[in-house]
């Protein structure tokens, strides 16, 4: 930008012009945007009396517990792409993405299922991964 602001140079042309004004620059000289990136998202509603994010990054995935588990997938940012869970509930297993977590509730998208499931998180024995 600073290139443009000092170059008052006028055209240099080989045919013979009228003497004209020099136009005035009127250019955008900053930009400044509030990114996705930056705002946190909004629809979880996470304790954080339970679990600090230090603890979550300090164990591996097998040594979580399923509360750590869920929490982990559920706060993960957009813009890292989401991993398949096994869910094994004490009727039946799902497998699918770990979407929300609200009011202890553990929200899956399943893949066969057109609307995303809800399943108590009392109910859930095992969180597995699946797509590495």
């Amino acid at each position: 930008m600073d290139s443009i602001s000092e170059n008052r140079e006028l055209p240099k042309l080989y045919i013979t012009q009228p003497d004209l004004a020099e136009p005035k620059r009127t250019m955008q000289s900053r930009y400044h945007s509030v990114s996705a990136y930056d705002k946190p998202r909004q629809s979880q509603d996470i304790p954080d009396q339970y679990i600090s994010k230090k603890q979550l990054e300090n164990k591996t995935f097998n040594e979580m517990t399923i509360l750590e588990k869920v929490i982990y997938f559920a706060s993960m940012p957009f813009h890292v792409p989401r991993v398949k869970c096994e869910l094994i509930t004490e009727r039946k297993k799902y497998i699918g993405l770990i979407d929300d977590y609200q009011n202890d509730m553990v929200i899956i998208k399943v893949a066969s299922k057109p609307r995303p499931i809800s399943i108590p998180l009392k109910q859930i024995k095992e969180i597995h991964m699946v797509g590495l």
